[in-house]
């Protein structure tokens, strides 16, 4: 669904004044992306899809606080991450699952090129993604993500990842010259737009 930023501005107010429908809308438009972002994280399915309802629900019932929100898109995938923060510091995952300080275990799956590439040709690149994938960190990859397939800013991903904004640049870039020095087959724009699709 492609839906312009001034079409999610002028729903956002319909739903502050009350528009149960706007509300609908938002959810189905957003619930896509939280779902793989929280997946991303290191949550299994049920982790994530309890987050993003809790997400919802809070939403739902704080609609004067959301008046002082400027970015929805940027405030719906920041509250996932922090509930999926507190569940894992509550130790309501299983004891299985683990969080470091600095980041959760933030990954990628890849799923490429599904009905282009023959089944063989597709497993081979999806190899080598993998394995330029590897020699980032969970941190860079993170950061990729958000900047090149969420679309967010800088500020934005500063914020989310509570690191300065010169210290998610020099993430982002390290992260690209990882890739571009281990990367001798696939073209820099075909790899990022492979990894995310």
């Amino acid at each position: 669904m492609s839906v312009t930023p001034e079409k999610i501005t002028r729903v956002f107010v319909k739903y502050g004044e009350g528009d149960k429908e706007a509300f609908s809308f938002f959810y189905k438009y957003f619930i896509n992306d939280m779902y793989a972002y929280g997946r991303s994280l290191g949550a299994d399915e049920k982790q994530v899809m309890d987050a993003v309802q809790d997400v919802f629900l809070k939403i739902f019932h704080d609609k004067p606080h959301l008046k002082s929100v400027e970015h929805f898109k940027f405030y719906l995938f920041k509250s996932l991450k922090n509930r999926l923060y507190d569940l894992f510091k509550s130790k309501s995952f299983s004891s299985t699952s683990d969080i470091d300080g600095e980041v959760l275990n933030f990954s990628i799956k890849t799923t490429v090129l599904d009905d282009i590439i023959e089944e063989e040709d597709r497993e081979i690149i999806q190899q080598k993604i993998e394995k330029l994938l590897s020699i980032l960190t969970p941190i860079q990859k993170e950061a990729l993500y958000l900047r090149y397939v969420q679309e967010f800013e800088y500020a934005e991903i500063s914020e989310m990842m509570g690191k300065t904004q010169s210290a998610i640049r020099k993430l982002v870039s390290q992260a690209i010259q990882k890739v571009r020095k281990e990367n001798n087959i696939l073209p820099m724009i075909l790899f990022i737009g492979l990894l995310f699709s």
